[in-house]
């Protein structure tokens, strides 16, 4: 295996292994805080492939018989190595393309529901405009707006309210960026499951710090329940939103609001510098040098280091 490869593949796990260590750690923080660590580690993680062109690799060494080092064996052994890498960076291209297709199908509903949408109302933090969606949500990076659907025009003033104060949180809190990011992320280290798992993170505690605004101005989380339960009822675009109303989120979102207290920690300013930090202290150390010579090489044996995808391999006889 080449060395880049499995150093990328060691790294990468080892931040969103921590990423989501610290997200656990951090139950009696806010949401926000504990999605700020998955954003942080993401996006750490999805750096390390492109830092570690530049950085050192780990080295990984093996011994062969001299015979089958001998003349053009160890070229052979690198050759084959390079050959592996080829396979696996097309393997990884596929991935990453079959994944940038689905979020483009995505964003092409998103901005035709837009185009076609017509004004609602004036809101505080984006304009609220009718869209044919079936469920509210908010759309755009630099000019986000709130789409609401056709049936919002019937709806009772509290369950507006509780609506417009959620998806005015995803437009404060600049969620779309943030999601954008994640799955550009996600989108890089779709083959590690750790990835996968840190995005799904990173979606249940944007809805649940979205959640908690809700729930800080004043809505009892019965009422917020119920129109939660409406909206699952009337949803119908699993392309969209799939994530956020999935059984398993809406339960944890539901025990959530029932969970949560005013007097749970928010995220203070020095924890929302400090987590990213932390994150990245952790990328810089994780792509230093790993180098562990062998500590005793057999006689009649070569010593073949397995070769950067940059050169051949180098032999050292004994």
């Amino acid at each position: 295996m080449n060395p880049y490869l499995i150093s990328v593949a060691t790294k990468t796990t080892m931040l969103l292994a921590a990423g989501l260590l610290l997200t656990r750690c951090s139950k009696r923080h806010s949401a926000a805080t504990r999605h700020l660590i998955c954003l942080a580690a993401l996006m750490s993680a999805a750096a390390v492939p492109v830092l570690a062109l530049w950085s050192p690799h780990w080295s990984y060494f093996i011994t062969i018989p001299a015979k089958f080092g001998a003349g053009y064996g160890a070229y052979r052994v690198g050759h084959h190595f390079m050959d592996w890498a080829a396979q696996l960076a097309a393997i990884w291209a596929v991935g990453a393309l079959i994944l940038a297709v689905r979020w483009a199908g995505g964003w092409f509903l998103l901005q035709r529901a837009r185009r076609t949408s017509s004004p609602f109302l004036k809101g505080e933090a984006a304009d609220v405009r009718i869209g044919d969606v079936s469920v509210p949500l908010t759309c755009g990076i630099l000019r986000p707006v709130i789409l609401v659907p056709k049936s919002a025009r019937e709806w009772s003033s509290t369950r507006l309210r509780i609506v417009l104060l959620h998806e005015s949180a995803h437009v404060r809190r600049r969620d779309c960026l943030a999601k954008s990011a994640a799955l550009v992320s996600r989108a890089v280290l779709w083959w590690n499951p750790l990835a996968w798992a840190m995005t799904a993170q990173l979606d249940a505690e944007q809805e649940c710090a979205c959640d908690e605004a809700v729930l800080s101005a004043g809505i009892a989380p019965e009422d917020y329940a119920g129109t939660l339960l409406n909206t699952v009822r009337d949803f119908s675009t699993p392309l969209l939103l799939g994530c956020a109303m999935s059984s398993g989120v809406l339960s944890a979102r539901l025990e959530h609001l029932f969970a949560w207290r005013p007097g749970v920690r928010r995220a203070t300013r020095r924890t929302a510098l400090a987590v990213p930090l932390l994150l990245v202290v952790m990328t810089g150390v994780s792509c230093a040098a790993k180098r562990y010579p062998p500590a005793s090489i057999l006689s009649g044996t070569h010593l073949v280091s397995i070769p950067n995808v940059r050169g051949a391999a180098p032999r050292a006889h004994k």
